[in-house]
């Protein structure tokens, strides 16, 4: 269920009232509201106020940016989703959850992406307990750190992007990978310079294993993105496995050293491996969007 609130200049309410009607909205309030700026101008706005399914928010939100009227400088809206929508319209129809407005994960992706100290903490702490679990062995620990990284919507982000012609979005979300990918490395080696080598845990599996996982991750992580049914948290702790482990690894093996069963052509394999999986996680994922239609008209909202 979504709430659509709609704010045209003066004028243009009728226009963005038969693109609703086009987008199968039933019915919607319009009225006048009073702009006031912090220069102490004033502006008669028309707005325009819809409550509707997820998939009629999501087509109507397509046709609206697709209009040759709209200008982004001009229109802005914003989408709510409600807990509960009483209205007319059947039950069955307005709790349809597929497919979610382009915006709204365009702008959830954004909000997870940007490089701030929580980030930076978060994945430090996950690191170090990675770190601490793959040198004692300890799968506990592991999973433990798995769940604090949200590797996830960066790799969304860079796909989203690419589907959407949105390059800032990639770039943010290639640049929060970075980040992560280099905090996870050095927690890796901070951890093991405060233990005691060997590494108790060796086994990050094969890559044709992990490539196959990366794709299962990719559909099933990208499906419930465009999903308001569900719960898509854990999805994340699939990916970070597939992609996160490695980095912490190298940290170890810089300070511990290679283990006496493997060589520097493992060494060599595995990165190839993380380099892998991420490039088969983004192409799932973009694959994912684009038979989703998820991605609609994205691609003219201004970052």
């Amino acid at each position: 269920m979504r709430l659509v609130k709609i704010s045209v200049p003066a004028g243009w309410g009728a226009k963005v009232l038969n693109t609703a009607f086009s987008a199968g909205v039933a019915n919607l309030s319009v009225f006048h509201q009073t702009e006031h700026y912090a220069n102490g101008n004033t502006e008669i706005r028309d707005v325009l106020d819809i409550q509707t399914s997820t998939p009629k928010a999501k087509e109507f939100v397509d046709k609206l940016l697709a209009e040759e009227y709209y200008d982004a400088e001009r229109i802005t809206f914003n989408i709510r989703q409600p807990r509960s929508l009483v209205s007319k319209m059947g039950i069955r129809e307005r709790t349809a959850p597929l497919v979610e407005p382009a915006t709204d994960l365009f702008e959830e992706l954004w909000q997870f992406n940007h490089v701030t100290y929580g980030l930076v903490g978060r994945n430090f702490i996950a690191a170090g307990l990675l770190a601490h679990g793959l040198i004692e062995g300890k799968t506990l620990f592991t999973i433990g750190g798995l769940l604090f990284l949200p590797i996830l919507p960066m790799v969304m982000a860079i796909s989203y992007g690419i589907t959407g012609r949105q390059w800032k979005l990639m770039a943010q979300g290639f640049k929060a990978f970075a980040v992560s990918t280099l905090v996870l490395l050095l927690g890796g080696v901070l951890v093991a310079i405060l233990s005691q080598p060997p590494i108790r845990f060796g086994d990050l599996g094969s890559p044709g294993s992990g490539i196959v996982i990366s794709v299962a991750v990719g559909v099933a992580a990208a499906l419930a993105a465009v999903d308001d049914a569900g719960r898509r948290e854990l999805i994340g702790l699939a990916a970070a496995s597939q992609i996160a482990l490695i980095p912490v690894w190298l940290g170890i093996i810089v300070i511990f050293g290679l283990p006496a069963d493997l060589s520097s052509r493992d060494v060599q394999l595995r990165i190839l491996s993380f380099v892998a999986n991420l490039t088969v996680l983004i192409v799932t994922v973009m694959a994912v969007q684009y038979a989703t239609s998820v991605v609609g008209q994205i691609r003219h909202v201004k970052c």
